[in-house]
This record gives C-alpha cells, structure tokens and sequence, in this order.
C-alpha cells in the first residue's frame, strides 16, 4: 500500500478504464476523488472515454462531485448501473444517447464481481427473465447509444438462465473511514458498508488498482484485527481526504455515531406521517404483515413503512430489511433517507443479496409507476421519466409476497373525512393501463413461480390471478365506476365478494395494526 496525493491520481487512472464505485447516494462515495480527477481533466484534457459500474444511485446532492461531474464533461463512455435518480445531468445524456447506458438489477451488479476469477463463466442467474433486462425484450440496454450485449439466454439441464458479462474492471475507486499504516481498511464512520471488498478482489484478480479515500492513516493494531473490511493485500493506494465537505456520512451530516451503530437513540427524529393518501396505502399494506416475518421495503412510498409501523407500536413484531445490508431498527425515509438507527444488523452489500437469494425474505413491499391488466409493472420508466429499476427486479423475483403499494391516480388530491376518501381534485395520469412502457415485473412469470400478489392504492385493492388483475377492496366514500374503473385504461375482473376497506384506516388515529398483525 503507498499513500499518495490526489495529484498523483493523474498517472493511475487513465483513458478507457473501467471503475467501479460501491457506494449509496453520499454514503462510501470518495468524492474527493472525484473532485480531483474532475479538474484533472480541466486542466489536462485526459481520463476520458470512462466506464462507470456502479450498483447504486450516487450524489451529492449539493455542490460537490459526482457522477454529472463526469459526464457533463464528456469523460464518461458507459455507464452500468442499476438506478439513476439523483444525476440529472447524466439521465438526460442517455436520452440523448451520449453515452452507452445499461441498467442491471442491482444484486446481480453487487454480486457479479466474484464472477471475475479465469475459472468463472460469469454470472448466471435466473433474475431478470421475462423483464427488460431479458435479451428477448431489451437485454437491460437503456438507449440507442448501448448496442453491446452484455446480457444473453442461456440453457442449462433444459432451464433458462441470464448470463451477465460484465467488463473486467481497472479501478476500483473506494472509501473508508481509516487505513492502517499497512494499508487495512476500516469502515468505522461509514452508514453502511457496501460491497468495496469484493470490487477490490475483482479489480486485483484482472491486474488493476484499488484507490481508498480514507479520513486519516492511523497506527498498525489500533483496531481489532477482526474490524479489518478490507485487508492491506488488495490495497494499492491511500489518499487522504482534506476537505470534510468530500467525506459526507450521508446527506444530511459529516457524521453521526448512531448511524454507524455505536450507540441508540431513544426516540426517532423522524416525525409521522400526516394522514393523506400515502399515509393510507401504508396502512393498508401494512395489513399484509404477520408476526416475525423479515421484510423488504423498497425505495419510494414503501420506505415510509417503517414510520407507520413505528407510530402504531408494532415495529418490534416483525424485522425491516432494506437491500443496502440494513436488519431492523428505524428506517429514515423522506429528508431522513439514509439515516438508520439502532439496526439489530449491518452487512456487506453484496452478502445481503445472499441472503435475499437464498430465501431470506417473506415479504417485499415495492412501489410501481403502472400496472397493466395482465398485472405486470413497470417502475423503472415513465413518461420521460427514465429511473432503472434498483434492486426492484432481484426482490420480486425472489420473494413469496408482494404487495406493490402506490397511489391510483398521478397529481390527484384527497382527503379524508368522517372515516371516508374525498376526491378533491382528480389527476391527470393514470397508473393503471392497457400496457406497461416498461416489463420489470412479468405476472405470468410470477404465476409459475408461485407467488402472492396483491396492488394497494388510496382507492382500491387488486390482487393478481390466473386472469389477472382482480378487485377485492374499495375505499368507503367512493364511487366505483367514477372513482376506481374510470381511472383505468382497463376494467379489471371484480370479486364476487368485494369489500369495502375499513373505515378506521381513514381517521386521524388508527390503532389497530399491531392487533391486525397479530390475528
């Protein structure tokens, strides 16, 4: 291991290599990294013609750097990610096909780089068949500008898989709270820890370099050797960060000790919902939980799931799993996204996907953009929204329930009123529809893999069957035909026993999840 400065990273990393970054929004991003070869490449004119694989969203948020930094000034190749929301900058470059983009279910780019030994064929999975990222709809490419295939079908003992070839990486650009004199990486400061380990081993089995941005370089044996992340052996580089602007924790703040786990904290900082639409889509998903079930709540509405279940007393009934490598404890969401406290568990990135695998959810609570009348989803693109997916594809394709939750109608406002749903005002884009724009959920394919199904909005409940979607519940107050079939490009098969979703849900004070929980 050699600490170097930032001004030697000039001569390291060069035109046309591939780089890895595991890191969450700001979260392990080594921005100053980033800074730095960004004015490199003001100043020198080099480092172009870049590949980025990155399985997570990443930014700053602010004024700082990331992936926009790059692109906007036309370093960057192609781009392999799983999610792309908070880079405006490089979405709309891929619409313009300024760069090859592909966007890969997040597992599959979080575990694929221990694929990278000469004795591995690469990944093989059954995740993504039957989705966009199956060759026979786009093989995951997002644009025009991505014409290679990375992703094709395969057939083994008469079963489909995907086999994923990812390029060999050059660099992994990585980060960590502190290198030991030897070059031992700790994650002591860090909201979680990704998967740094394994881009590191991939990066050094195809010959390449492993850069850390760490806060200091401290004394050989002040850690237990057991805290080791990262051991010297796959480090090439150290540098050190200068400016505490660079080496954000997460969004909201340079460092809190909570986040890392060394102490808990008493009461959330995170106030609860006000009663509205989402607040009762949260509700009634919710209802779907029984006791000691481990659950997996995904990015959007569903990342609220742990605010209600707080405010209702019934958060210690059942274990939160957020892919990241999150276990229990009280999930952030809305301007606490990212901050987690008191978690029972914190894993590599990648080993969580191990476990998401190898069947160790029992529930996943997903949102959607639009469902169509067969109940596919599409969550990754809509209208000139273009997100990705994130690791939406690996959880439903891995799970036995799901519950996609949601609001009925985009830009609609309601309220409630005396146990009942008032349409105030109605949207103007529906969710449900004859097609999706984008396949990340095939229902047919999730008939044959057994699984339960259901859609909750503000208005209604479907669940999926053999003929597709099906209503079983409808809010009080509303008028079916005007409120619920009216705002669907489709009419969807209706119950022979449809209810009428509780009143209680709709008041100002619930109170009845842990009981519903529980029965």
């Amino acid at each position: 291991m050699e600490i170097i400065s930032y001004e030697d990273l000039r001569s390291i990393v060069k035109s046309g290599d591939v780089i890895s970054i595991a890191a969450l929004s700001t979260g392990n991003l080594p921005m100053e990294i980033f800074k730095y070869l960004a004015e490199q490449y003001d100043e020198h004119g080099e480092t172009d013609n870049l590949t980025f694989i990155v399985s997570n969203d990443i930014s700053d948020f602010d004024d700082g750097f990331d992936l926009d930094s790059f692109v906007s000034r036309g370093m960057v190749k192609r781009i392999i990610t799983s999610l792309m929301v908070a880079s405006p900058i490089t979405v709309e470059a891929i619409k313009n096909n300024e760069l090859e983009a592909y966007f890969l279910p997040q597992g599959i780019i979080a575990t694929q780089y221990r694929n990278h030994s000469s004795s591995s064929p690469g990944m093989i999975s059954k995740i993504g068949l039957n989705t966009v990222v199956d060759p026979r709809l786009y093989g995951g490419k997002m644009n025009d500008a991505a014409r290679e295939d990375l992703v094709s079908l395969i057939e083994i003992n008469d079963e489909e898989y995907l086999h994923y070839r990812f390029p060999k990486v050059d660099i992994a650009l990585l980060r960590g709270t502190y290198a030991d004199e030897s070059g031992n990486i700790y994650m002591s400061h860090e909201s979680h820890l990704g998967e740094g380990f394994s881009a590191a081993s991939a990066v050094k089995s195809n010959g390449g370099k492993v850069i850390v941005q760490v806060k200091e370089v401290i004394e050989k044996g002040s850690f237990n050797p057991r805290d080791v992340f990262i051991p010297s052996e796959l480090i090439d580089y150290v540098v050190v960060n200068k400016n505490p602007k660079y080496h954000k924790q997460v969004i909201q703040t340079y460092y809190d000790p909570a986040l890392s786990g060394y102490h808990r904290i008493s009461y959330s900082k995170e106030k609860f919902l006000e009663l509205g639409a989402r607040k009762i889509v949260l509700r009634r998903s919710a209802q779907f939980l029984k006791p000691k079930q481990t659950v997996s709540i995904g990015y959007g509405i569903n990342n609220e799931l742990s605010n209600v279940l707080r405010e209702e007393n019934a958060d210690h009934l059942v274990k939160l799993n957020i892919d990241t490598g999150i276990f229990g404890g009280i999930i952030g969401s809305r301007n606490h996204f990212g901050m987690n406290y008191n978690l029972d568990a914190r894993m590599r990135h990648d080993m969580t996907w191990d476990f998401i695998y190898n069947g160790g959810l029992d529930i996943a609570f997903l949102s959607f953009a639009e469902i169509d009348k067969s109940g596919n989803v599409n969550v990754s693109k809509f209208g000139e929204r273009m997100n990705g997916s994130g690791g939406f594809i690996d959880i439903s394709q891995t799970v036995k329930t799901l519950i996609f939750s949601g609001t009925m109608v985009v830009g609609s406002e309601t309220r409630c009123k005396d146990g009942e749903l008032m349409i105030d005002r109605e949207g103007y884009s529906k969710k449900f529809v004859d097609s999706v724009q984008s396949m990340d959920f095939n229902a047919g394919y999730s008939r044959e893999l057994g699984q339960d199904v259901y859609y909750v909005t503000e208005r209604a409940v479907f669940q999926l069957s053999d003929s597709g979607i099906e209503l079983i519940e409808i809010a009080p107050g509303l008028d079916l035909q005007k409120d619920v079939l009216g705002q669907m490009d489709f009419e969807p098969a209706i119950s022979k026993d449809l209810k009428v979703i509780s009143s209680e849900l709709f008041l100002e004070k619930w109170g009845k999840l842990t009981q519903s929980i529980k029965k």
